[in-house]
């Protein structure tokens, strides 16, 4: 673990116990962005305070930032002493090696770039990688002089990773709370679902690695897709690389989709409820549908299948049977 100086330490974890407190505000998060980006030794500590509290590995993660800052919600002042405490407890446990530590309460607050539902947006990043966010998504970037990483936060996001310019080659990395996608030289997408992530990979390949794996990798190559867990990945498998990537265009493309299938996936761009009576959720339907015009999608299909729609408001949309 690179020397990291005491004073620095100690912002950091003020700094931790500021954003986790539940009443950061946007001043507060430029103001710590400033304060990061003012000093290397400020980085370091900071990513200290990150290893340190990735440990908590096998508790609930909101259970483990209440134990936190339990004190804190009493006394700001004290809870703060305990906090440092802790950390320096912590830290001795710390160099034997991490787990990340899911859904840290910071990592949403600090995304760097995000989109709203039924947004689809495009970001080049420093070193000209190509990032493309379907709805709902959020991302924080992290570039050192080790590695380029992106860490997916939730949603899913299309990669198209850029020619390594500087002198020292540094991998990039797209991290999610089940594992790390390492790109071989490629385009790729990955996405959290509720309890696993998802890799396809459309040119050359990545390699895969379980958060809590111990070691075990794959490697996917182009026209493959792999769902992971935190301790293990499932079987590789082909998919439609033709429609995998649609929604990068405003579309998604179904081939005999059962239609509550297909309404999760148009729900996904859609404020509100989108439902389907139980006694049309098997029908099936191919076809290419917007995804930035999602009631209109929902016309062609209750025209195509004969079914009808009822809305009881702008956000309860519910498909019956005529």
């Amino acid at each position: 673990m690179a020397h990291t100086n005491t004073k620095a330490l100690h912002d950091a974890t003020n700094w931790y116990v500021q954003l986790t407190s539940g009443t950061a505000t946007e001043q507060d998060r430029q103001a710590w962005k400033a304060w990061l980006n003012a000093d290397h030794s400020n980085k370091l500590a900071w990513q200290q305070v990150e290893e340190v509290t990735n440990c908590f590995m096998g508790l609930n993660a909101k259970t483990s930032i209440a134990v936190l800052n339990r004190t804190y919600a009493s006394s700001v002042s004290t809870g703060r002493r305990q906090v440092l405490k802790n950390l320096s407890l912590l830290f001795a446990f710390s160099s034997a090696g991490w787990l990340t530590y899911r859904e840290k309460p910071w990592y949403h607050f600090m995304a760097d770039y995000s989109t709203a539902k039924g947004e689809v947006q495009t970001f080049r990043l420093d070193d000209g990688t190509k990032l493309v966010l379907n709805t709902d998504t959020k991302v924080s970037i992290h570039f050192d002089e080790q590695t380029r990483k992106v860490r997916l936060l939730q949603g899913e996001v299309y990669v198209e990773t850029a020619e390594e310019t500087n002198p020292v080659y540094r991998p990039f990395i797209v991290q999610t709370m089940h594992g790390t996608v390492t790109a071989l030289g490629t385009r790729f997408s990955t996405r959290i679902y509720k309890n696993r992530s998802c890799v396809n990979v459309f040119e050359h390949a990545v390699e895969v690695r379980p958060i809590d794996g111990l070691g075990d990798k794959v490697v996917v190559n182009a026209g493959e897709e792999v769902k992971f867990t935190s301790m293990l990945f499932q079987q590789k498998m082909l998919f439609d690389m033709s429609a995998a990537d649609a929604w990068t265009k405003g579309f998604i493309i179904i081939d005999n989709m059962p239609l509550a299938k297909v309404i999760d996936e148009l729900s996904r761009y859609r404020h509100g409820v989108v439902r389907c009576d139980p006694a049309i959720a098997d029908l099936e339907i191919s076809g290419a549908l917007p995804i930035t015009d999602v009631d209109a999608a929902l016309l062609s299909i209750a025209k195509t299948l004969s079914i009808r729609i009822e809305s009881f408001t702008p956000y309860m949309v519910m498909l019956k049977p005529v």
